[in-house]
């Protein structure tokens, strides 16, 4: 078992919560493979009694109607999973060279029992430095001042939750920032009266940002699947000690004299859902926000980004802010 493949898993929900110990001991029960370019990981309509887990590359997702939908290893960190039903709902098809993570569904009720062994077994202090260190790590927090950190675990307000607990609704305007002390959540998506599971969610990771930057509802429900912990963030706690470090605005002629003081690149991103026909610059790229998460491994971490958006949603903010988050240096463009 290779060492990189090993820290690489994880990174992903539902591994992430998992001490090194039992994440090798999920590990051992299933198996890493190399897929090359063209293989079809699944079919549509079939039957699959192991989850699989794309820790590198680019899938195709092909439903019914033989749309493509992009799956990258960026969304194994949002999503967990590819395709996690029964039978598949999408055939997988590798664009790039990929490697998968692959084990018995049955598995996953050991990883749970893992969790829950290890929440119950932590106490007082140990569940204060897990959490806090495990948020601590994010890319983000190198944009946050100390003075900021060190307010911002004041500010936190802890919530209690029970197994069933509807923590964030879809279409429910945001009120709060969540990180989870304690339990296991699941992230679902309803569309046209159809729930889907998107992601599982455990000690450490984060939830409600989105709704809070773009003053848009609520995009997914979050439920807890388990009793635990919540600690929670008021969106004006959010906004001044986690979001106003992140976002900074800089004015088009800033571009270049900032290019010249980091010596990188910066490449300008129109997250723009459609834009003129005759881009007003060929170099740059246009990206829809809601397609941002499947481009990041397009991204280079040596280049510097400036996001273009228009409009009262905020579009431009929350793409800065998920660069940013995942490891990228991004600045909003002014309007």
């Amino acid at each position: 078992m290779e060492p990189d493949n090993l820290k690489i898993l994880g990174r992903l929900g539902p591994f992430s919560a998992l001490s090194e110990t039992d994440l090798k001991l999920i590990a051992e029960r299933g198996t890493f493979t190399d897929h090359p370019v063209g293989t079809l990981l699944f079919k549509r309509s079939a039957n699959d009694d192991h989850s699989h887990f794309l820790l590198k590359g680019k899938l195709n997702l092909v439903d019914s109607a033989f749309d493509n939908q992009p799956f990258t290893d960026a969304d194994s960190v949002n999503y967990g999973a590819v395709d996690d039903f029964e039978p598949h709902r999408v055939s997988a098809v590798c664009e790039s060279p990929c490697l998968v993570f692959s084990f018995p569904k049955t598995v996953r009720d050991s990883i749970e029992g893992l969790l829950e062994n290890a929440a119950a077994s932590a106490e007082g202090v140990e569940v204060e430095t897990n959490w806090m260190e495990r948020l601590l790590k994010t890319p983000l927090f190198e944009f946050i001042p100390t003075a900021n950190i060190q307010a911002l675990f004041k500010c936190f307000e802890p919530y209690q939750m029970l197994a069933g607990d509807v923590v964030v609704k879809q279409g429910d305007p945001g009120d709060y920032f969540y990180v989870i002390k304690r339990g296991i959540l699941r992230c679902e998506v309803e569309r046209d009266g159809t729930f889907s599971e998107v992601a599982k969610l455990s000690i450490g990771q984060s939830f409600g940002q989105d709704a809070l930057i773009s003053d848009l509802p609520r995009n997914a429900s979050v439920t807890a699947e388990t009793s635990g912990e919540l600690m929670r963030l008021s969106e004006e706690d959010f906004e001044r000690l986690l979001l106003a470090p992140v976002i900074e605005v800089i004015q088009p002629s800033a571009i270049e004299p900032l290019s010249q003081s980091l010596d990188s690149e910066v490449v300008i991103i129109d997250v723009r859902p459609s834009v003129d026909p005759e881009p007003e610059d060929s170099s740059m790229l246009h990206i829809p926000f809601l397609s941002l998460r499947t481009h990041l491994e397009e991204l280079s971490s040596e280049k510097v980004y400036v996001i273009k958006g228009s409009g009262p949603e905020k579009i431009a903010e929350l793409s800065a802010y998920l660069l940013n988050e995942s490891g990228f240096t991004a600045y909003v463009l002014a309007t």
